[in-house]
């Protein structure tokens, strides 16, 4: 049964190789320790970027509850009646 695949492994058999291969495994493991350093010096940051995080943390925090506390001391307009409610419709369309 001969059929493409086989007639094209037997010309990529045939090729020359490209490049050597007996030096394969010390390139992977040079690359590997590569990433491993690189990894190391990222890992010095580590504290700066946990400073970061919190500091974000407590000034949205912090300003949430300020404008939190601005929109409760606010009055609240229940009073369904009344002719000067802020958020009924004649109001919000007349421009009062």
């Amino acid at each position: 049964m001969d059929n493409q695949l086989d007639r094209t492994l037997a010309s990529l058999k045939a090729e020359p190789l490209d490049r050597r291969l007996d030096q394969l495994e010390p390139v992977v493991w040079g690359r590997i320790e590569a990433v491993r350093q690189g990894r190391d010096t990222a890992s010095l940051f580590l504290p700066v970027r946990a400073a970061a995080v919190v500091a974000a943390l407590v000034f949205g925090v912090a300003l949430g509850g300020v404008g939190a506390g601005e929109a409760r001391a606010e009055r609240q307009e229940v009073a369904v009646f009344s002719l000067d409610a802020r958020l009924a419709p004649s109001t919000l369309l007349e421009g009062r």
